[in-house]
């Protein structure tokens, strides 16, 4: 199970921010994004690629087919965290939905998929390369 501690870690990390942006409570982090430009879109995209990518390999890559595409389950729970948390900011006084944030989820998350899909085939065509 140790496998799964960065994907939980991480996790507690993002339930950190998420708690305090529904309380409207200042966090580092959100503070940050909203310095720069885009920073709350890039925000969104590199959290929520980063726990694809963790709660994929924490899944040992384990995929299940849609039109003979085979999809990771890590990146489709992480998909589906993300549209549950941008919907759930409707019942927030201190949230407000925007579209843009679940498309940068998107792109994070695709962005991820992308790469993950790249490392698996590179580390399948190594010899020795251990079995799922």
């Amino acid at each position: 199970m140790q496998r799964w501690l960065p994907a939980v870690l991480f996790f507690a990390f993002i339930g950190w921010i998420i708690i305090d942006a529904d309380l409207g409570t200042k966090n580092p982090f959100i503070q940050f994004a909203h310095s720069i430009p885009y920073g709350d879109k890039i925000g969104h995209a590199c959290i929520y690629g980063t726990m694809a990518i963790l709660v994929t390999v924490a899944s040992r890559f384990k995929t299940w087919s849609l039109a003979q595409l085979p999809i990771f389950y890590g990146t489709s729970l992480v998909l589906l965290f993300a549209l549950a948390e941008e919907g759930t900011q409707y019942f927030f006084k201190t949230r407000s939905f925007d579209l843009y944030d679940v498309l940068a989820d998107l792109i994070g998350i695709s962005i991820a998929a992308l790469m993950l899909t790249l490392w698996r085939a590179r580390t399948e065509q190594q010899p020795n390369h251990p079995t799922n």
